[in-house]
Parts: C-alpha cells; sequence; structure tokens
C-alpha cells in the first residue's frame, strides 16, 4: 500500500490507472474466486479521476479502492448481508460511518465483498481461497480477505464479533487490524453482538490494514500518531492452542518468533493467566443473548437454521444470566491483563491450522477469546505450512485501549523489514 500511496503522491501513478488495474484484475479472476456482490466501476472511475484532479493529496488512502464487506452500507448499494431475509432490501441512501471517513480520506469504494449471512457462522458465501479454490478463505468477512489475496483490490472492510477479520486474513495469507473491541462506531452497520461488532480492516500486510483503519479510525485512538518504543513479544501458552494447534501451524509461529527474536526484541513465553476456553464459553453466551435480542423479528423461515436456531437459544437466556456473563467477561478482561506490562504484545497461531476445504469457515477459537477481552488484534502472515503450501497466520494482540502501541510496532522499521 505505501508503495501504491508514494506512486499517486509523486504524481507516478493516476487514481484512475489505479482503479482500472483492479477492476481488470476482477474481470480476469473473480469468475473462480467469487468474492465479489456488486463492482462499482462507472463510480470509482469517476471518482478516481475528481481525486486526481485535486493539487493536494489528503492522506495516505488518496486515491486507493477499497472493498466493503456486505454488512457495511454504501451509499446507492443495498446491504443484503448475503440473506433472503434482506433479498427487498433498499439501496442505502447514506454510507457507514467508516465508509464516509474513508470518502473524506481519499479512499475509493470499489464495491461490495460477500459476507457470510449477517456475518455469523453460516450460510457461507460462494467466495473461494485464492491460494486453493477447493478450500475456505474464512468467515465471515470471507469475500474481503479473499479480494485481497486475489490482488482484486488494495485494502477491504470487515466486520469481527467473534474471529470475522483475523481469522480469514490468516487463510488467506493477508494482513488485518482489529481495533480495540466496540472503539469503532457501528452506525450503518449490520448489527450481530453489539458487545462485540467492530469494524476490522484487511491489507496486503498488517501494516496496510492499520493504515487503512487510521483512515476511519478515531483519533483518540492514536493510530497515525508517533510510533511506541519496541515492544515485548510474549508468545502466549495456553491448554486450548496445546490441544488444538496443528505442528505445522506452531512451527511457522515459532520461526515467525525467531525473525522477531533476530530482529533485535525481546521475545519470551508466559503462560495465559485465564483459561482461553472459558473465555470462549463466556463470549459465546453473551453474542447468544444479544443475538437473539437484536434479531428476534427477524423472519426465520428466511434466516439460515444455524442463524435461526441460535436466535432462538439467545431469547432463552434471561436477563439475569445475560448480565452474570457480561460481569463475567469483565472480571476475565480485568484478571488477564493484569498479567502483562503496557508494553507487551502477545503472539499465536490465528487458527489451529490452514484454511479447510469449503463449506465450512474454519475454527475460530483462536481468535475468538481476544475479541472477547476487548484489545486490538493484527494478524501478521507467519509463513507457508509445509505440508500444504497454505498461508499459516499469527494473531499479535494488545491490550484494551492500546491501539497506538500495536499500530505502532507494525510501522516500525522492524515490522516493515520482515514483510508483516
Amino acid at each position: 500500500m505505501r508503495d501504491l500511496s508514494a506512486a499517486i503522491r509523486s504524481g507516478e501513478l493516476t487514481a484512475e490507472a489505479l482503479v482500472r488495474r483492479y477492476l481488470d484484475r476482477i474481470a480476469a479472476v473473480d469468475a473462480d474466486v467469487q468474492a465479489w456482490v456488486h463492482v462499482l466501476a462507472d463510480e470509482a472511475l469517476a471518482a478516481a479521476r475528481a481525486l486526481d484532479s485535486e493539487s493536494v493529496k489528503r492522506s495516505p488512502l488518496h486515491g486507493l479502492p477499497v472493498a466493503v464487506k456486505d454488512v457495511i452500507d454504501v451509499r446507492g448499494l443495498p446491504t443484503r448481508a448475503n440473506s433472503a431475509s434482506r433479498a427487498d432490501a433498499e439501496p442505502a441512501t447514506a454510507d457507514a460511518t467508516v465508509v464516509a471517513h474513508l470518502r473524506a480520506a481519499g479512499a475509493i469504494v470499489l464495491g461490495k465483498v460477500h459476507t457470510t449471512e449477517f456475518a455469523y457462522f453460516a450460510p457461507v458465501p460462494p467466495t473461494r481461497n485464492p491460494w486453493d479454490l477447493s478450500r475456505t478463505p474464512g468467515g465471515s468477512s470471507a469475500g474481503s480477505g479473499a479480494a485481497i489475496a486475489a490482488g482484486t483490490a488494495p485494502l477491504a472492510l470487515g466486520t469481527q464479533t467473534a474471529g470475522s477479520v483475523n481469522r480469514p486474513a490468516g487463510y488467506t495469507g493477508t494482513g488485518a487490524f482489529k481495533p480495540s473491541t466496540l472503539a469503532v462506531g457501528g452506525v450503518g452497520v449490520v448489527p450481530l453482538a453489539p458487545s462485540f461488532d467492530t469494524v476490522g480492516a484487511f491489507g496486503a500486510s498488517a501494516q496496510d490494514a492499520a493504515y487503512l483503519a487510521a483512515g476511519y479510525g478515531a483519533a483518540h485512538l492514536g493510530l497515525a500518531g508517533p510510533r511506541a518504543a519496541a515492544p515485548r513479544i510474549l508468545v502466549l501458552e495456553d491448554a486450548l492452542i496445546s490441544r488444538l494447534a496443528a505442528p505445522g501451524t506452531l512451527a511457522q509461529v515459532a520461526d515467525l518468533a525467531d525473525r522477531l527474536r533476530a530482529s533485535g526484541l525481546r521475545v519470551s513465553r508466559a503462560e495465559s493467566s485465564v483459561a482461553l476456553e472459558a473465555v470462549l464459553l463466556v463470549h459465546r453466551r453473551v453474542l447468544l443473548a444479544e443475538a437473539g435480542r437484536t434479531h428476534a423479528r427477524l423472519p426465520l423461515d428466511l434466516v439460515g437454521d444455524r442463524l435461526a436456531g441460535d436466535i432462538a437459544e439467545g431469547l432463552a437466556i434471561s436477563d439475569a444470566d445475560y448480565l452474570a456473563a457480561l460481569s463475567q467477561l469483565a472480571r476475565f478482561r480485568q484478571e488477564f491483563w493484569a498479567g502483562f506490562g503496557p508494553n507487551d504484545l502477545l503472539l499465536l497461531p490465528a487458527a489451529p491450522d490452514v484454511a479447510p476445504q469449503d463449506g465450512t469457515t474454519g475454527d475460530p477459537s483462536f481468535v475468538i477469546p481476544f475479541t472477547a477481552l476487548g484489545g486490538p488484534i493484527a494478524t501478521l502472515r507467519a509463513g507457508l505450512d509445509d505440508a500444504t503450501g497454505m498461508p499459516v497466520g499469527a494473531l499479535l494482540c494488545a491490550a484494551p485501549g492500546a491501539d497506538a502501541r500495536l499500530a505502532g510496532f507494525l510501522f516500525s522499521d522492524v515490522a516493515t523489514q520482515l514483510d508483516l
């Protein structure tokens, strides 16, 4: 992304030429990958020409195309959320707040990309993993990760309620940045579980994704601020990771840790002070309760069986049990992060294994606890699995509110040299 931004800033590349490059790529490969729902070719070209005529570049995102997950409003397009219940949705009359901020920064909306239904687990969209078309790109932000990996967009927006940004990035060999949970307003975003719903960013690298997040995130997050001191990297140990992680995945994450250590960073190991499996359970209880209350009036005959069943299960959770789960989650957050210093970043696999065969979105068990624990999460490209040649991703997590520290590391010379 930085190279594209620099070329536009210098006049070596025009926004119009860049948009045409991605439109050509979509035409060449998307019949197989199926990442895109709507492509705004004419509108994107018009926006590019207008931006090219401006004498001052608005931001590093000036002239860069962005794909938008189809649970986020883009004016003039319906937001269908891959659900028959929204088949007759009218075109949005206004952009979601995050989209409006990106347009103001000079980004160009290239169109909308696929999601699972209501950004939940199933049904899955037709999108395929560009690394192996027989495999899933993950979910729910399937189209966002696949669009980047297929070279059909340099940047994309997704949303995360469980593992919907960081896991597909890991499966597709792309980068991601999910700001602190609830740090980014959701106006114009289809809700699922409001205690967790957060707009996240995709790019070819985690650094690119952090640049995109800086374009729509609140200024007080400090994503575009001064660079922080070098962090301490802690490779997280937990029974859930030990039980589920494939040897090939652990090997690539260990290799990434070695490379970080060789770059001069302090890298050590640390035990989780709260069992991640316990966090998984309380996250599920809160998610079900909120999804049920949020979508109680959905016509259940027009949504998938998984969502319909979980809405019913969520409605059966009493208010007292829901509030108890929220209290438990707050205790977990306090206890977990109290065991780490303000300069610590936690490293662990993005998923137990590489992307599985299509028909599922894969296993989000490693991402969900950190969505629930509330801090910012980046997905780094750890390497390629020796047995399959598929991408392996790693999570780099910080405490709630430490977005600037995590982004500062991603913008550092070390992250640039390691191409994270």
